[in-house]
């Protein structure tokens, strides 16, 4: 609860400095089954802190949940974090969910940023996204991949 706000959408990669001491401590006490639960709720607050603590817990036991919350993500706050840590933990594997999730919000008059990014997500996959991803989109893709890979691996380091 204290983090979702700072650690959706976008956002994350600014404001992780801010809230990092707390998602450590947090993270050593979450588990593989509180991680799918959190992605299992349809609650894009959940789901997005179901994707970060995603990276504390062995990726074997959260990656189809992962995955499965990225094909069911509704909004940019869940989504970005998401593709992001689907990404890591599965590769090519969620390209599936990524190309749902950008046919489900296509047509939507009020599109939000993910649209792009999930794109640049896809492109860095290797796949074939539906638009060519904006030079923005794809930075702003790394720089979540790089606060994914990051923050990875300040959890190892805390659990070990």
């Amino acid at each position: 609860m204290p983090f979702y706000l700072k650690m959706s959408g976008a956002s994350a990669p600014a404001y992780l400095p801010s809230v990092e001491r707390g998602l450590v401590r947090a993270s050593g006490k979450i588990t593989a089954t509180e991680v799918r639960w959190l992605l299992s709720t349809g609650d894009w607050r959940r789901m997005a802190m179901g994707a970060w603590f995603a990276l504390a817990v062995p990726a074997d036991e959260v990656r189809d949940a992962v995955v499965a919350g990225m094909a069911e993500s509704h909004r940019d706050d869940s989504s970005l974090p998401l593709a992001a840590v689907s990404s890591m933990l599965a590769g090519s594997d969620a390209l599936g969910a990524m190309e749902i999730y950008l046919e489900r919000i296509v047509d939507q008059p009020r599109r939000d940023q993910s649209f792009e990014i999930v794109a640049a997500a896809i492109a860095h996959l290797g796949g074939t996204p539906q638009v060519t991803p904006a030079t923005w989109a794809i930075e702003a893709f790394q720089e979540l991949l790089a606060t994914a890979q990051d923050l990875q691996q300040t959890f190892r380091s805390a659990r070990a």
